[in-house]
């Protein structure tokens, strides 16, 4: 997955490694923003399959990064990344 460099750099301010994005990528739930970009995010259910297919190790270990939210552009690029501490709506 690519990432753009507006997103590699909101990753260092924010602390939020890589495998934690990986892991939002790979098991994560997708809304659609309606401007043709996705927010994917890790809610209760994509957690416990992380732990079923990845080991429960890793969720303990990403435990404080696994809040996060990635932006996914139409071309499939990573725009932006953050901390998730509100309801993401989904329409």
């Amino acid at each position: 997955m690519e990432l753009t460099r507006h997103a590699r750099l909101r990753m260092q301010q924010r602390g939020i490694p890589r495998q934690a994005i990986d892991y939002v990528l790979a098991y994560g739930r997708v809304s659609h923003d309606h401007h043709g970009a996705r927010v994917m995010w890790l809610d209760k259910r994509s957690r416990a399959r992380l732990g079923r297919e990845a080991g429960r190790q890793v969720v303990r270990q990403l435990d404080k990064h696994l809040d996060t939210y990635a932006v996914v552009g139409g071309d499939g690029a990573v725009l932006t990344v953050g901390h998730r501490y509100q309801r993401i709506r989904r329409h």
